[in-house]
């Protein structure tokens, strides 16, 4: 039988997909110059790719830099598949929940590459809080979301995880990030200090889906002030209680009081 592998081939296609993927697993912005090279490409080739993929929003470019990364178009066509589409249309009345009892931000976050994204958010209700944009990302190992996930993932995920960052993080630091897994695993929970901002403290809950493993983190950057709705102790339980009824209701199928 013929091999017919060369019959229906795409360049251009290939060329815009390959573009994509390289900007997804890059750590920082990149030039024309740095994605011709890495592609072994000419910028010649990838010129026109470049401005038709940023016309569409798969990509941005920095106009002070001239560097490119990914834009918010995969995401939101992403948001449109029936798994991830469900799982925010069940979640939401839990994270707005959380979000009015605490008077605090909360989002649902999920695993995408070596990073988590959140796909989900309600802002504080009160006159002050922090909250992260839709489709924000962070290196697994760099966030309660992603170390909450990856802690209850089934084992084979969690090794996979963990190959992929070691190969592509230099300061990726194995024992550290087995230490902090094991213990959320014992407390069913994390509390950790933002590494993004003072005096906020990041708490995470997992959510289980119907494999009964992790299939996204709810979280809530905890703003530390004074005269705060409730004690933080107190948006813990309710983070992990909510946390509980959406796995509970993700596997069962059946809404569960909040």
């Amino acid at each position: 039988m013929a091999d017919d592998t060369g019959k229906y081939l795409a360049p251009a296609l290939d060329k815009g997909l390959d573009i994509l993927e390289l900007l997804s697993l890059a750590t920082e912005p990149l030039t024309m110059g740095q994605i011709a090279e890495r592609l072994s490409r000419t910028k010649g080739e990838i010129f026109r790719m470049l401005v038709a993929l940023e016309r569409r929003g798969y990509i941005l470019r920095n106009g002070d830099s001239d560097r490119f990364e990914m834009g918010s178009r995969l995401f939101e066509l992403a948001m449109h598949v029936t798994p991830t589409r469900n799982l925010v249309a069940t979640a939401m009345r839990h994270v707005e929940k959380v979000a009015h009892e605490t008077d605090q931000s909360c989002h649902l976050a999920v695993l995408s590459g070596n990073e988590i994204v959140v796909i989900a958010r309600v802002e504080a209700p009160g006159e002050m809080g922090f909250s992260v944009r839709l489709g924000y990302r962070r290196r697994i190992d760099h966030s309660t979301s992603g170390r909450v996930i990856t802690a209850f993932s089934s084992p084979a995920q969690r090794a996979a995880i963990i190959e992929r960052l070691a190969a592509t993080y230099d300061d990726f630091d194995d024992g550290s990030f087995q230490a902090q897994l094991a213990s959320i695993v014992e407390d069913r929970f994390e509390r950790a200090n933002s590494p993004v901002a003072a005096g906020i403290v990041d708490l995470g809950a997992p959510v289980i889906g119907e494999t009964g493993y992790a299939v996204a983190s709810l979280t809530i950057p905890y703003i530390v002030r004074a005269h705060a709705k409730g004690t933080q102790q107190e948006a813990r339980a309710l983070l992990v209680a909510q946390a509980a009824a959406l796995s509970k209701e993700l596997t069962v199928g059946l809404p569960q009081p909040v």
